[in-house]
């Protein structure tokens, strides 16, 4: 629970991370909090050794700070100036901007660090168990990470924290989902689902509906899939992390079971998120807007969300899969419509861009959508 496997030296992947001044600063800022916070209150007094405190000064002052980094790490090594007047809930805070600032920097493990020695400061916090857990498997520590996940349900139990209860429960659930123990990943979700019910978290239901919607696509559960895609649905807040994600999944469910109102609500509500998608998200969008504004004989419908797509489409860097996929949606909007020119071009993009051993199916495709034209070549030249 406080060392990951292989760890020789408590907190040496901070050095491995920051070598140089930073990471000795930051290791033993990390490695004075746990020793404070694993002793008992009335002993604390005399925890560090005289002189202990200038040195400490003597480290802040010499080392460049990330402006970030200055507010937290300073009261932290004022609060360890005074161990047994230091306020835990200021610590684990300041913890935890350390360890977010660590996770944005790309330095996994000294996030976990802090994020741990924030919880250990805090030991009656679940939300700062379930971060410990977050931070865990982000740096590949899966075992550590289920440990403090599981923590973190008892600890939200005991503390009533019905929010840290259902968050931890998810990501118990996307731990086992990312090792492929698909039941022990539905049986938490599930889990998750009441809580969250009970306890109106409504971004862990959110999030476990959203789990519990793929799952059941992915066994070709259909009539589940759209229990918990309406789950989902009504548990989304717009801005909420996640949001773009989760509503053009259900966008593309809902037009595959041809649910066409659905899935244009569904991407009525997507637009708010498009400016923080990254371009594949907002080529899929933009495509999947097309195809469900499509009207049969209305050329016009959905010709803003067409163009957009096709800007995006030609962009080389975004995977040829996700192109593929969104120039399939703009030969169905064009078939919709009516357009035979547009469908040509889209089709044209599909046949190119489709993987050489699924060429034969997806011409045959191309040509079952509008089968009164002339049927493509089967080469990549057509």
């Amino acid at each position: 629970m406080d060392r990951d496997l292989g760890e020789r030296l408590d907190g040496e992947r901070i050095l491995e991370e920051s070598p140089g001044d930073l990471g000795l600063l930051l290791w033993r800022t990390a490695r004075d909090v746990a020793l404070w916070a694993m002793t008992p209150e009335e002993t604390r007094a005399g925890l560090f050794a005289a002189g202990t405190t200038d040195a400490r000064v003597r480290l802040v002052t010499a080392t460049e700070l990330p402006d970030a980094l200055s507010g937290p790490v300073d009261t932290l090594h004022a609060m360890l100036g005074e161990p047994d007047r230091a306020d835990a809930e200021i610590v684990m805070l300041c913890c935890g901007e350390v360890a977010a600032w660590s996770r944005g920097a790309g330095l996994p493990h000294t996030a976990v660090a802090f994020a741990q020695a924030g919880a250990s400061a805090a030991p009656l916090s679940g939300d700062a168990a379930v971060f410990v857990g977050v931070c865990a498997w982000e740096a590949g520590q899966s075992v550590r990470a289920d440990t403090w996940l599981r923590r973190a349900v008892a600890v939200s139990r005991r503390e009533r924290n019905g929010a840290a209860y259902s968050a931890a429960l998810v990501e118990l659930g996307a731990l086992n989902d990312r090792q492929d123990k698909l039941l022990r990943a539905e049986r938490f979700y599930r889990l998750a689902m009441r809580a969250s019910r009970r306890t109106r978290a409504r971004d862990a239901r959110m999030r476990a509906a959203h789990a519990l919607f793929r799952l059941a696509r992915r066994k070709g559960d259909d009539v589940s899939a759209a229990q918990f895609a309406l789950s989902a649905q009504k548990a989304c807040e717009d801005d909420a992390a996640g949001a773009g994600g989760l509503l053009l999944d259900l966008a593309r469910f809902w037009t595959d079971v041809s649910e066409i109102e659905r899935a244009r609500g569904a991407l009525r509500r997507l637009v708010p998120a498009l400016l923080t998608m990254d371009p594949a998200g907002q080529l899929c969008a933009f495509a999947l807007t097309a195809r469900a504004q499509s009207v049969p004989g209305r050329r016009n419908s959905g010709s803003v969300a067409w163009r957009a797509a096709w800007v995006l489409l030609g962009n080389k860097e975004l995977p040829d899969a996700v192109r593929c996929a969104a120039a399939l949606d703009l030969a169905h909007a064009a078939r919709t419509v009516g357009d035979l020119r547009a469908f040509r071009a889209a089709r044209r993009a599909v046949l190119v861009l489709a993987p050489q051993a699924e060429y034969p199916a997806v011409a045959e495709r191309m040509a079952e959508l509008w089968p009164d034209i002339e049927r493509p070549q089967m080469d990549r030249a057509s």
